[in-house]
């Protein structure tokens, strides 16, 4: 039977602080009560500890946590992995007083000596404000483990997933806890590398070594049927030092506050994404979705480009309130005929449709039904449509949209030049341009002094055209809409060849970054072969940043 070191042990030392008390021996589960038990009758320590909790009412849900010591294998675990002395408190109903049982282990135990003794008594205060403590933790957090990241082990303090426990509960460390746990489709596809490198322990290691704070990770966990969204918390132990890290880990559940917080952050985008005045998306929002399309690189893709006729007049001669229902009337009539797609205002009358799904011929049968019934409230718009396959690029087909955007308005203007004989051309035509301010009322008069005006983004060697001349049009068509490919070909039809290399100096755009890095324009003059004395000015737009370099290229007649 058990040695003599462990009967002193257990009669002597121990006896008198318990008021039930018995040997017991881990590996067979043989066991003899010295104090307040009954005659044996069950097999082994385990049937008898599982019966008599068959019918105790256990306070704040802890019959679970005291489960766990009706099997065998949880207390040899951690009894030859060193423990002492390993205590669970419990109240057997909300009357009762509080019990603490615990798992006593003299010293020499080990496989070879498995005799423990396994004791009830009294809880002291001390305990009952711990557990009171815990319990509130209990209701919070649904696992709770203390892990050891020094020698990879862990221990469960709380555990109510019988799920997850058949899976991973027989792990050996709590790096392979959490490799099952990842591995059996507990947590999201999406949420798994997160996961991984949440959980790394040479991660874990580092970080507690030089900081205090709690380190969280959220994902969506599985809950029967569900995925539902946890949150794990991993924080610094009583017990920790850099030589024995121990951590204590929490999970709990956080799916509705998570899904509350998701759709107020949704809330916020949406707005931050919005045009104040018609609510159709913006400007930020036009380049992201752009960006988006690009990467995707679809199939088909096709953009309407629109452009308000007579804003500026509207608003010299009835005010801007009357420009404001202008434009909410054209924003409104788009998105009723455009529903379920992406419309934009990205300008003060500009707006743009992007589709994934709509035709050329489809969008351009809707645009006349737009164009309709915009007349019947005396408002006009222009419009050019472009549709393309995902060989080319997303910039590339929204620049042929606007390009047949400014061809109609031009036609526009000619058939309505009342508004042109009024408008006069002087310098601050040019300044107004550059700010972008009243692009309308500057295409209307312009022809008679520029011989073409381009908005230029010099990272995506793109154009937005102002005012193109038809010859150029058809550069840019065959060279797939890049500004520098087309400017070349008109050099050599058009520019006498004493001034070609002070064009390849300016088509030279990290050499005409730095010319605009110090001051905000350049020009020169230049001859064509017909002997037409010309003048190129090459602004730089105010708005430019990091990522996108816009310039503005005049070209005038001397």
């Amino acid at each position: 039977m058990e040695t003599a070191v462990a009967k002193i042990f257990i009669e002597d030392t121990i006896a008198n602080s318990y008021f039930r008390l018995a040997r017991v021996n881990l590996i067979t589960g043989e066991y003899i009560f010295v104090k307040g038990g009954r005659r044996v009758t069950d097999p082994d320590i385990y049937t008898y500890m599982k019966k008599t909790a068959m019918n105790v009412n256990f306070s704040y849900g802890r019959a679970k946590e005291y489960e766990r010591f009706f099997d065998p294998e949880y207390v040899r675990k951690r009894v030859f992995y060193g423990e002492k002395r390993i205590t669970f408190s419990y109240r057997e109903n909300l009357h009762s007083n509080w019990v603490t049982f615990a798992v006593i282990v003299p010293e020499g135990c080990c496989e070879e000596n498995p005799w423990v003794a396994f004791g009830w008594r009294e809880a002291d205060i001390d305990t009952i404000l711990m557990v009171d403590s815990l319990s509130a933790l209990y209701s919070i957090y649904h696992k709770i483990l203390r892990i050891n990241i020094t020698n990879d082990t862990f221990r469960v303090i709380k555990y109510n997933d019988a799920a997850e426990e058949a899976v991973c509960g027989r792990a050996e460390s709590i790096t392979e806890w959490w490799r099952l746990f990842g591995e059996n489709g507990f947590v999201h596809t999406d949420d798994l590398d997160e996961y991984r490198s949440f959980t790394d322990i040479e991660r874990l290691r580092e970080y507690f070594a030089s900081n205090d704070a709690r380190l969280s990770c959220r994902y969506r966990r599985k809950s029967g049927d569900e995925y539902r969204w946890a949150q794990m918390d991993i924080v610094k132990g009583t017990e920790y030092s850099n030589d024995d890290q121990v951590l204590l880990l929490y999970v709990k559940d956080i799916h509705d506050e998570q899904l509350k917080e998701m759709d107020r952050r949704r809330q916020l985008l949406d707005q931050y994404s919005r045009d104040a005045l018609t609510f159709l998306y913006n400007r930020h929002k036009f380049r992201e979705d752009m960006e988006q399309a690009q990467r995707e690189n679809n199939e088909r893709f096709t953009c309407l480009y629109v452009d308000v006729n007579g804003l500026h007049e509207l608003n010299n001669s009835l005010g801007h309130k009357k420009g404001d229902d202008m434009l909410c009337t054209v924003a409104d009539t788009l998105r009723r005929h455009f529903y379920g797609e992406r419309v934009y205002r990205i300008g003060g009358d500009e707006f743009v449709m992007l589709s994934k799904q709509l035709s050329k011929e489809s969008v351009e049968r809707a645009m006349e039904k737009v164009r309709s019934e915009l007349m019947e409230d005396n408002y006009a718009v222009s419009a050019g449509v472009e549709s393309s396959s995902g060989d080319v690029s997303v910039y590339r087909t929204v620049g042929a949209a606007e390009l047949a955007m400014r061809a109609d308005k031009e036609r526009y203007y000619k058939n309505n030049d009342t508004g042109a004989k009024k408008r006069t051309m002087n310098e601050e035509l040019e300044k107004m341009l550059a700010h972008k301010q009243d692009e309308e009322s500057f295409i209307a008069a312009i022809s008679a002094r520029f011989a073409g005006v381009y908005l230029v983004d010099l990272e995506k060697d793109e154009p937005r055209h102002i005012y193109i001349p038809s010859y150029f049009a058809r550069f840019l068509e065959n060279t797939d809409y890049c500004y520098s490919a087309a400017m070349r070909m008109y050099l050599e039809q058009y520019v006498d060849k004493a001034y070609q290399e002070r064009f390849n100096e300016v088509l030279d755009y990290g050499r005409l970054k730095k010319m605009l890095k110090n001051k905000k324009e350049t020009e020169f003059i230049y001859t064509k072969v017909d002997n037409t004395s010309m003048k190129l000015r090459i602004m730089k737009i105010s708005d430019t940043s990091e990522n996108c370099f816009d310039t503005m290229w005049m070209f005038t007649y001397e």
